[in-house]
Formats: C-alpha cells, structure tokens, sequence
C-alpha cells in the first residue's frame, strides 16, 4: 500500500517513527512532519524548558528526521513554507501527490480536514496518547497523571471530520502509570504497544479486513496546555515532566521495538 505519515518534530514522535520505518518497510511510505502542535501561544517556562530538553535529545547523534524518512526511501517533507495551510490548495495537492491508500497521524500537530480526509481509500487514522473521551487534546498523559489515573493509554481512532480526537476507536492499549519516571518517559512508554496498534490496523486493512471502529461514548474531556498553576501542582504531587535520564529510556525503547 502507498501510506502517508503525518508526524511532528518532538522525541516522542522521533522514537515511534524510528520503529514504524521498520514495521511498515514493505509498504510505500511518504513522510511529512509539523514542526509544533498548535497555533502560536505562548506556553509556560516549563513547557518550554520540555521542549529545549527535546531538541538536544534529537540532535545528540541519532538519525534525524531526514535520515529516519531517507531510510524509508523518501523525502521528509512539511507546510511550514507555505504558512502550515495543510488544508490549503497547496498543502492538499502535496499530500495527493503521495496516491495514499491510507493517512497515518502521529501527533500531527495541525488539524486537517475534509479536502485531505477524503484523499486516501482507506481513511485517516490517528494514534492519540491518551484515553478516549476522556482526554481528548494536548499532554493527555499529563491529565491522566495529574488526575491520579493508575493508568494511561494510546487510543487508535479514525479521524472523520475536523473535531479533536472525535473519531471512531479502532483499539486501546493501557500501561501502568510509572509515577517514578517523568511525564515524558510515560508518554514514550506509550508508543511500544502504539506502534503495535499501527501495525495491526495495516496488517488487517492489507489483508481485506475492515477495521472494526466503534463511536465513542460517554462523556468527553478536552485539554489544552496545561498553565503555570496546574504544572506547579504537578511538580508538588511529586512528578516531573522530565529528566536526564529520559535520554536512556528513549533508547532503551529503540532498542527494545528492534
């Protein structure tokens, strides 16, 4: 099949897209990246320090994104020339231009909508690091853990429209809430069995298999960037959003989906 990847320049999506160019080899891939979630607000010192520590992970020696969609055998390409207008003439001709079967979103920071939904045959799909309905939006981890869930999810769902994280649910995978690591190791440790659920989806969708999707249901919560207030009750709950030792647990996790 001819699959589009829709992914962002964070660890998170680096550490998923590293083992999805593998799982997925045999398919063709077209890559294009965002290059931050949202439009332009101005986040907390915290927030920021986060994604400062992010890019220092990305440029230590590991493949860049570059080499990751060079590996794949195509370029890497974006919309940040053309203003992120993803769902412009422009941007919706580029992503034509792949003759995608099947759009997949990972952490894709910018909303598309019915031009680019109605490309591939087989729909979009988006991995969400968080519990659906739930926690719907941004840093869906960081709520989870804030509420005191002892678990924490990655939800595989359509993308049917230009709602946030509305879709029908293909799958769900828990983990356990590691409360001694920080924010960003719990979020990685969501994408072993993420990209697990990405791999099954195509395997079916290749196979003939319709996937079996059902609505959400229940009540909804949505979350965007958490304030200065709610990171400071994180922090005195005893939590981080991240350490030193994160860099380790990124490859740890490499390793371990190799």
């Amino acid at each position: 099949m001819n699959i589009t990847l829709l992914t962002n320049r964070d660890l998170p999506s680096h550490v998923a897209l590293t083992q999805l160019v593998g799982v997925l080899s045999h398919h063709k891939l077209s890559i294009f990246i965002s290059e931050k979630v949202g439009g332009d607000v101005e986040l907390p010192q915290p927030l920021l320090d986060m994604a400062a520590f992010e890019r220092e992970v990305l440029a230590d020696g590991r493949p860049s994104f570059d080499e990751l969609a060079a590996s794949a055998g195509c370029p890497l390409q974006g919309f940040a020339d053309i203003g992120n207008r993803v769902n412009g003439p422009e941007g919706v001709a580029r992503i034509q231009a792949t003759e995608p079967d099947l759009i997949i979103s990972l952490r894709f920071g910018l909303i598309i909508r019915d031009a680019v939904i109605a490309i591939p045959k087989h729909g979009v799909i988006n991995l969400h690091s968080g519990l659906l309905p739930d926690y719907r939006g941004v840093m869906a981890t960081f709520r989870a853990m804030l509420n005191g869930e002892s678990e924490i999810a990655s939800t595989l769902h359509y993308i049917q429209d230009s709602g946030v994280d509305t879709g029908d649910i293909i799958s769900t995978v828990a983990v356990a809430v590691e409360p001694d690591k920080s924010y960003l190791l719990n979020v990685l440790n969501l994408y072993v069995g993420g990209c697990q659920q990405i791999a099954q989806a195509v395997a079916a969708i290749e196979a003939g298999q319709p996937l079996t999707a059902v609505r959400q249901q229940g009540p909804a919560g949505y979350f965007s960037f958490p304030d200065e207030a709610e990171l400071a009750q994180f922090s005195a709950l005893g939590y981080r959003l991240f350490t030193g030792a994160d860099t380790g647990g990124a490859d740890s996790l490499v390793k371990a989906f190799n």
